[in-house]
């Protein structure tokens, strides 16, 4: 299961080796597809610290790091971004991103 990530946990969050964080809000039914794909990833990428972060309960992190959209997921490799997915998210778009991360 993914790590819970609030506003005040997030530099803790991606200070890891490697780290995927969902943006996301429970009213978003895009969000849902990919946190299934990301379930079922997480068990197979166990290198990465997987985490969710809700955008209603936290904005100030969507809001620095300029989250427009959900589902956002974004890599992070020693606290710094790689790269970012929006929008329609596949659970492939998933994979490639996370194997260019480990």
């Amino acid at each position: 299961m993914s790590y819970v990530v609030t506003d005040s946990t997030f530099a803790g969050f991606i200070a890891n080796e490697k780290a995927m964080l969902s943006f996301s809000s429970p009213w978003c039914a895009a969000c849902r597809k990919v946190h299934s794909h990301l379930d079922t990833l997480e068990q197979l990428y166990t290198a990465v610290s997987f985490g969710t972060i809700d955008i209603s309960t936290s904005p100030s992190t969507p809001a620095e790091l300029q989250v427009l959209s959900i589902p956002t997921v974004i890599f992070f490799r020693h606290g710094k971004e790689l790269n970012r997915l929006s929008g329609n998210i596949s659970e492939a778009d998933l994979r490639k991103e996370l194997d260019n991360l480990i």
